[in-house]
């Protein structure tokens, strides 16, 4: 697994190239939901509303992302394998394994963020779910802002948003699928809410 303190992410996606490179395009693609290219010996998938392709040798976004610290998460993804029955519904960060030395940063790098930008979000939200391949979530209609983000194939990303009033401030809550953590550690699943956070106020 990577480590997000790293600051040489171009290593560790090489690092993590060379494993994934170990394994059977095919499976992989089965297993975590990506499309597999035979010509090509290569792996397609979308993260983020951006389309990516993973060789043996690299991992290039076919979009302007060019950040490696998302190529090494899409990368950590396929390495994932993620599981067969995994289930629906929706999980509260800090409900994953080994969340509570990421409490901090995830409150203050994702959820105090929503939260200062909630208005320009909801006022965003049509531009925002076609962008980032989102879709409402009607079980959560008494919030200003029920969308989930597919962030990657099998993965996705709950955001919702309340303004407030005069008496209560704005609220922002950001949930993954259940199934997230079969295919991503809490660590990496950090980073991916961090990421999707950035591309909803930017």
């Amino acid at each position: 697994m990577w480590a997000m303190v790293m600051d040489n992410y171009d290593l560790v996606l090489n690092q993590l190239i060379e494993r994934l490179a170990r394994f059977n395009y095919a499976i992989v693609a089965s297993r975590t939901g990506a499309e597999f290219d035979l010509d090509n010996d290569a792996l397609k998938l979308r993260f983020l509303g951006e389309d990516y392709i993973v060789t043996k040798k690299d991992c290039k976004c076919l979009g302007s992302n060019d950040s490696s610290k998302d190529h090494v998460l899409v990368v950590d993804y396929l390495l994932s394998f993620g599981g067969l029955d995994s289930g629906d519904g929706w999980i509260d960060f800090r409900d994953l394994p080994n969340s509570m030395p990421y409490d901090g940063a995830f409150r203050a790098n994702v959820e105090s963020v929503l939260e200062r930008n909630v208005s320009n979000i909801i006022a965003r939200k049509n531009e925002l779910i076609k962008k980032l391949d989102g879709y409402r979530v009607p079980l959560f209609s008494c919030s200003d802002f029920a969308v989930a983000f597919q962030v990657f194939p099998r993965v996705e990303c709950l955001v919702i948003l309340c303004e407030g009033d005069d008496e209560i401030g704005p609220g922002a809550k950001l949930l993954f699928s259940s199934k997230a953590p079969q295919f991503l550690s809490t660590e990496s699943l950090a980073a991916i809410a961090e990421a999707l956070t950035r591309r909803l106020v930017e």
